[in-house]
């Protein structure tokens, strides 16, 4: 009896420490799992559909800087025209921005309407844009050529009938990996935590 006794405690003592070890390597496992997640991120492209005019359009702008500050080249933002038919000079923007990028200052010359939008929404808006070209240092009869070419007009009216395509009614409107977001950020904490969403998923 008492070796009975005894076998079966060395059983349960051997079951209790083969548990433990193999509980301790599924645990060191999931936790080497986790970790190669976390350390092997996924990148995303953001796209934005916008409107030079629209003041909420501008208002992001920060925000997408800072997004790329915070993961580099983890998150690409590529823009696409979508000119809302109620302002005015939404069109004339576009048309600007890509006149620009023929001679390779696309990025400033967005930047720069982006800036001065209050100004140019008041009105003698194709003046101003030359002028901004001038400011860039472009060829201002190029640019003023290309402003209107039927190619550059071509481009924003392609990038805006994929947007209608698509289902974009409003600006901005934002799709990260090809997916709409329903409901804009409204602030860049919850700008960031949408992207880290599909970053480390």
């Amino acid at each position: 009896m008492k070796k009975t006794l005894q076998l079966f405690l060395w059983i349960a003592f051997a079951i209790v420490v083969i548990g433990a070890l193999i509980y301790s390597l599924g645990g060191s496992n999931s936790g080497e799992e986790v970790q190669a997640s976390q350390s092997d991120p996924t990148p995303v492209t953001i796209l934005k559909y916008s409107d030079y005019q629209c003041p909420a359009c501008k208002m992001y702008i920060p925000l997408q800087q800072q997004l790329k500050a915070d993961f580099g080249d983890l998150v690409t933002i590529e823009y696409r025209h979508f000119p809302l038919r109620g302002h005015q000079y939404a069109q004339l923007a576009a048309q600007a921005a890509e006149a620009a990028r023929v001679q390779g200052r696309y990025r400033e010359m967005h930047d720069r309407i982006f800036e001065g939008q209050e100004v140019w929404s008041r009105g003698n808006a194709e003046s101003i844009f030359i002028e901004y070209a001038g400011e860039l240092g472009l060829d201002q009869d190029q640019f003023e050529e290309d402003l209107h070419s039927e190619e550059v007009v071509q481009i924003v009216n392609r990038q805006q009938a994929e947007g209608e395509r698509r289902m974009v009614q409003a600006t901005p409107t934002f799709f990260i990996n090809g997916q709409m977001i329903r409901q804009t950020p409204q602030s860049y904490e919850q700008f960031k935590s949408l992207v880290e969403m599909f970053v480390y998923q």
